[in-house]
């Protein structure tokens, strides 16, 4: 072997090892790094008209976005998950309560009364159970999700030590992620061996993705949301910020959407005596929050960004299994990079003279 190969071996494999110990250096921070960087790519627009009317003083134009997207978006949202948590114990505690319980009961039973006895018969020979309890099963369905939230709580209460360097690391990665952004993109690029053309296309494919998830499927499902919490605020309806954060969350999934939130709740309401507001939740959440998603997602996307319904679902699910609510965003622009990339080996080297 020559000494050239062997100085190459060796350093590859030292190199490799570099990475390998950088990366475990700033795996605790990954995330807040994601989400800086997110924010970054978000509002970097209005960053770079804010410098250019402040005359180039970087610095200064990266201080006056950092603190407005801690006061606007990280300090309102932390304020949100906190109320949201608070929320949920209350409706777990308020549902197991014997009086709700009781008439949660009734209104299920005559809920159940309405599905054929056959299929009822079919369901519980499915399920090898001797009677299907619907209220049991509500319950059952409440719990999980309560205590699974509960759970997040006090973990987060456990490693509120950890929420806060991670809080605090996402806020300073912010102004250096204004300030020296740009930078940071163009010794990235120079360092990947491919054509320009190529990289060009693959940091595009990246950046409209990312917009279109971010801008287009977080900013839709944001407004459905609010409207959603304005709609049971003005109705009387308990949970508000709760119903809310929950038709965001559903929103960003493209099967299902808002009517996973609005449709029980109105239907909730009607069963329990509340009829006028529960036909209420069900017409605005039909024709006001679910009607956003049909004209605002294709108005602020556009063409950018067209990408397979069917591979788009299973790669947010998978993405959210993964990688936990950071597979929302994280999925689809994994999807279009690997897109990009089965384009430039269709061009490469089977499309392209020997």
């Amino acid at each position: 072997m020559q000494r050239k190969q062997v100085f190459a071996w060796f350093f590859l494999a030292i190199f490799l090892l570099l990475i390998y110990l950088f990366y475990q250096i700033l795996s605790p921070f990954v995330l807040a790094l994601f989400w800086g960087s997110i924010l970054t790519l978000t509002l970097y627009p209005i960053y770079l008209r804010l410098n250019k009317l402040l005359r180039g003083r970087k610095n200064i134009s990266a201080m006056i976005m950092t603190v407005l997207a801690t006061f606007l978006i990280i300090l309102p949202l932390v304020f949100i998950s906190a109320t949201v948590a608070v929320d949920m114990f209350d409706i777990y505690q308020s549902v197991t309560d014997n009086v709700e319980v009781s008439e949660l009961k009734n209104s299920l039973e005559k809920l159940k009364g309405l599905i054929p006895l056959s299929v009822l018969q079919d369901l519980e020979n499915k399920l090898q159970i001797e009677e299907v309890n619907v209220h049991q099963m509500a319950l059952k369905g409440l719990g999980s999700v309560s205590g699974y939230i509960i759970n997040e709580v006090q973990s987060a209460a456990t490693n509120l030590t950890g929420l806060l360097v991670n809080f605090g690391m996402m806020i300073f990665a912010l102004f250096f992620f204004f300030r020296d952004g740009e930078g940071m993109l163009n010794r990235l690029k120079y360092l990947i061996p491919m054509k320009d053309e190529q990289k060009d296309e693959i940091f595009k494919k990246f950046y409209d993705t990312l917009n279109a998830v971010i801008v287009g499927v977080m900013v839709t499902a944001a407004v459905q949301g609010i409207l959603q919490g304005l709609i049971f605020w003005a109705l009387g309806v308990s949970y508000s910020v709760l119903g809310g954060v929950l038709t965001f969350v559903f929103a960003l999934i493209p099967i299902g959407g808002a009517v996973i939130v609005w449709l029980p709740v109105g239907l909730y309401l009607v069963f329990t005596g509340s009829l006028y507001t529960g036909i209420a939740v069900l017409v605005l959440g039909g024709v006001v929050v679910s009607s956003v998603d049909n004209f605002l997602k294709p108005m602020i996307i556009g063409g950018k960004v067209k990408l397979s319904t069917l591979f788009l679902v299973l790669t947010i699910f998978g993405s959210l299994s993964v990688f936990g609510f950071t597979g929302i965003i994280l999925g689809p622009v994994l999807l279009a990079i690997f897109m990009s990339f089965i384009e430039i080996y269709k061009t490469e080297y089977l499309e392209s003279p020997e």
